[in-house]
């Protein structure tokens, strides 16, 4: 093999690899790397919410099943079922307005196939305007999700006859009901947990980018690999600017929550800690245009001043651990005070490495000028990301849930 062919399949490994531990591309990739750095105890923490849902859908359908059976004799209920399982929403709003607009749209259904197939018969004629008929009913009165149900409704109806147009709309009103009952009685969900789930994994894929670009600068690299870190780390941004309205749909979820004041601090350290990882992604995809940068053509900064010294890689490093101890912070359990005092001590400690880091970086005198610009850049989104996560003095100290902030202000920690 030719050494040009050996750095290609070279290249190719590298990528896979980095593709392996970054998780992007495969849906089992979070859920593997959580159970990988936190242990089962805190991943259990961790899918806790989409274990109870999963559990009250079950819940959900299986008694309107029963229930549709009995009081309406039908053999096989399989409608109510469903309706329920459309209903169990993540918040209690969200289950009520469902409700409201999957029954609304069986209803609009049933009543225009039976006008239009009184007055014109059952043809392709009568099934086309039905759909016609549905789609516009539908998004009309603003069914949301439920926009089709008029129309999927409408055909049916046609294609059974009314009787069938009636016991769907029982059938899946009782389903809607008991769906919306079910998500009130059985442990109300509360979405702050599921946003703060969300955020968890968001810092473990933030964490993951920081590590792997570290381990990469400290051997070959190049304009490629840095042009595939600034592809992921866009992404990573795209998914933190998702995240920041994770808020909103937080205070949504306490529409209707009968322990809606017992959730409302939780709901601020959510925003909180979406803004702080929506800013940390900000400052990566910076500094992965910074290493772009460094390595594209058109800087024409030579390949005697490209390397980086391993005093950045280390602050990566340090960025990494933090953002995995700040994401596990967002599911406290019995270890978030250790593990607060480890992110607590990793900011400290880093804030040498960031002065030996400059140091390092420091430019020759007959360095090209944008050479200056682009340590500068990469070093100060280094220390910024480092910041946001300070659980201490950091700009996003309500981002860390209030226990564990009070368990940092107690006397033991303060210095003699």
């Amino acid at each position: 093999m030719s050494g040009e062919e050996g750095r290609y399949v070279a290249a190719l490994v590298n990528r896979a690899r980095d593709r392996i531990n970054l998780g992007s591309r495969w849906p089992l990739g979070p859920t593997l790397r959580a159970y990988r750095l936190h242990g089962f105890e805190h991943w259990l923490i961790r899918e806790r919410d989409a274990f109870l849902q999963t559990a009250k859908a079950a819940l959900a359908a299986a008694l309107a099943w029963e229930l549709s059976a009995e009081l309406l004799r039908v053999r096989d209920p399989v409608l109510a079922s469903v309706a329920a399982l459309v209903v169990v929403q993540v918040t209690l709003y969200q289950s009520v307005r469902r409700a409201i607009q999957y029954s609304a749209g069986i209803v609009a259904g049933m009543v225009g196939a039976l006008a239009i197939g009184r007055y014109l018969g059952v043809n392709m004629l009568t099934m086309s305007l039905i759909v016609v008929f549905g789609l516009v009913l539908g998004r009309t009165l603003q069914l949301g999700t439920q926009v089709t149900q008029v129309a999927v409704t409408g055909l049916l109806v046609l294609a059974f006859g009314s009787s069938y147009g009636l016991i769907r709309v029982l059938d899946s009103v009782i389903g809607a009901t008991i769906g919306v009952l079910v998500n009130i009685v059985v442990a109300p969900p509360a979405f702050a947990r599921t946003a703060a789930k969300e955020l968890a994994d968001l810092a473990d894929d933030l964490a993951a980018l920081c590590g792997s670009v570290a381990k990469r600068l400290r051997g070959d690299w190049d304009h490629d690999q840095a042009r595939s870190w600034l592809s992921r780390s866009r992404e990573l941004a795209a998914s933190a600017r998702a995240a920041r309205k994770i808020a909103e749909q937080a205070e949504e979820s306490l529409k209707y929550h009968p322990r809606r004041s017992t959730h409302l601090d939780d709901v601020h350290r959510v925003d909180e800690a979406a803004i702080a990882l929506d800013h940390v992604a900000t400052q990566l995809n910076s500094l992965m245009r910074g290493l772009s940068d460094l390595t594209a053509e058109f800087a024409g900064i030579p390949s005697a001043h490209r390397s980086l010294p391993p005093e950045l890689a280390q602050l990566l490093d340090d960025s990494a651990k933090a953002l995995n101890a700040f994401g596990r912070l967002q599911l406290p359990d019995k270890a978030s005070p250790r593990v607060y005092e480890e992110l607590s001590r990793l900011i400290k400690s880093s804030k040498p490495h960031a002065r030996e880091a400059a140091q390092a970086m420091h430019p020759d005198d007959d360095a090209p000028t944008m050479l200056w610009s682009i340590h500068g850049a990469l070093l100060d989104d280094s220390r910024r990301m480092l910041r946001e996560l300070d659980p201490d003095d950091g700009p996003h100290r309500e981002g860390i849930p209030a226990e564990l902030r009070a368990y940092s202000a107690h006397p033991s920690r303060q210095p003699v």
